[in-house]
């Protein structure tokens, strides 16, 4: 049996337990013993990777995958300048498709998503639980208050560099380059990270695991790269689809209409976004879709969470190419961001905000910082 890493197990318990309830008080005990125990649970089960690898009664497909995740962390940080740590070097398997799930929630009538803060993060857009019947208890509470909420499961997250994260079972059924991916977003979290900026940290990360992908792509697997490019681009397109539907549902809300007028217009607003979602999937390859947003309620909850993630991601490609494609550079342009207003951060990030940006403009970089090497 192999030995499971126990090291400093009780000491973290305590000290996070400690923490939390003089920050926080004793109204959120619950909910923070249930983010502490998942937790400690993930460190508490890793196992080093190569001790998989090398374990004769390992499956030979866990033993591939976890040797594409090794190359993939080297890559990481050698070619990506991401973190060069034990970080996605161990292995959990929780039982679970999911990590977590994360309850995300908003107003009837508003697109601006109700928050909840934490230590050392700062205030999110979500609440994550390690359990999906507390998530799905969380999202009827909140649901019986008046709001719209959502609940998706989570296939990894970052502890910031607090702790080394490891694979989860929750990632290993992925493609090569979707893993990929994955782990440099991931990873990007520990380059940077604001607290209260949502927005911003998932966009930087966001971007990050895309122009990874493609530099992965266009070196490991270049036959994989134009329908990478074309998902990508699709998802642009869905992007200002739902960025469209959203400025139109943000008027209607802000106007003089009844709630009940509001809510017609609403479900009139969201209809259209889907008929105009069927027309605009006929333009991609027949292998690209977005269906399976749509199968859960559109509602601002929706909107809100995929806008957290994609709005901002353009902005970052133009800060990558003004770069010149210098990863350091790249992130230290970024780091400087963290000492502004927020105001004058986001006027800055819009300034850059590119909604029909051309990624064949980062394929041609990369590829002649490649020919120069």
């Amino acid at each position: 049996m192999r030995l499971k890493m126990r090291i400093t197990y009780n000491l973290k318990k305590l000290s996070l337990v400690l923490v939390l309830l003089l920050l926080n008080g004793c109204g959120m005990v619950s909910y923070y013993n249930q983010s502490i125990q998942g937790q400690l649970s993930i460190l508490y089960n890793r196992e080093d990777i190569d001790s998989i690898i090398n374990d004769t009664e390992t499956d030979e497909a866990l033993k591939e995958k976890l040797k594409q995740v090794k190359t993939i962390r080297q890559y990481a940080s050698d070619a990506l300048l991401l973190p060069r740590n034990k970080s996605y070097l161990y292995y959990t398997d929780l039982h679970r498709p999911y990590v977590v799930w994360n309850v995300f929630a908003a107003p009837e009538f508003s697109l601006e998503p109700i928050t909840w803060c934490y230590p050392i993060v700062g205030c999110v857009s979500y609440r994550g639980y390690f359990a999906e019947n507390n998530a799905a208890e969380h999202s009827r509470q909140l649901s019986s208050e008046g709001n719209d909420s959502h609940v998706a499961g989570i296939a990894a997250y970052s502890t910031l560099g607090w702790f080394n994260d490891p694979l989860l079972n929750t990632m290993t059924h992925w493609p090569e380059r979707s893993l990929a991916g994955l782990i440099f977003h991931e990873l990007t979290h520990q380059v940077i990270y604001i607290s209260n900026e949502t927005g911003f940290n998932e966009a930087f990360a966001s971007a990050v695991e895309r122009i990874g992908s493609i530099q992965w792509l266009i070196e490991k697997n270049p036959a994989q790269l134009p329908h990478y490019l074309n998902y990508l681009n699709a998802q642009n397109d869905f992007r200002n689809l739902l960025s469209e539907t959203r400025s139109t549902l943000n008027t209607l809300y802000l106007s003089d209409n009844t709630n009940e007028e509001k809510r017609r217009g609403k479900a009139l607003i969201i209809q259209k976004m889907q008929n105009e979602y069927t027309t605009l999937k006929q333009q991609w390859p027949d292998t690209i879709h977005f269906d399976s947003w749509f199968k859960k309620p559109v509602n601002n909850a929706r909107f809100t969470s995929s806008m957290t993630y994609l709005r901002q991601i353009p902005a970052f490609y133009t800060l990558y190419l003004e770069a010149n494609g210098d990863w350091e550079l790249f992130y230290n342009n970024v780091k400087q961001m963290e000492s502004l207003e927020r105001e004058e951060r986001n006027k800055l990030i819009n300034s850059k905000l590119d909604n029909n940006f051309d990624l064949n403009q980062i394929v041609t970089l990369i590829k002649a910082k490649q020919s120069n090497i």
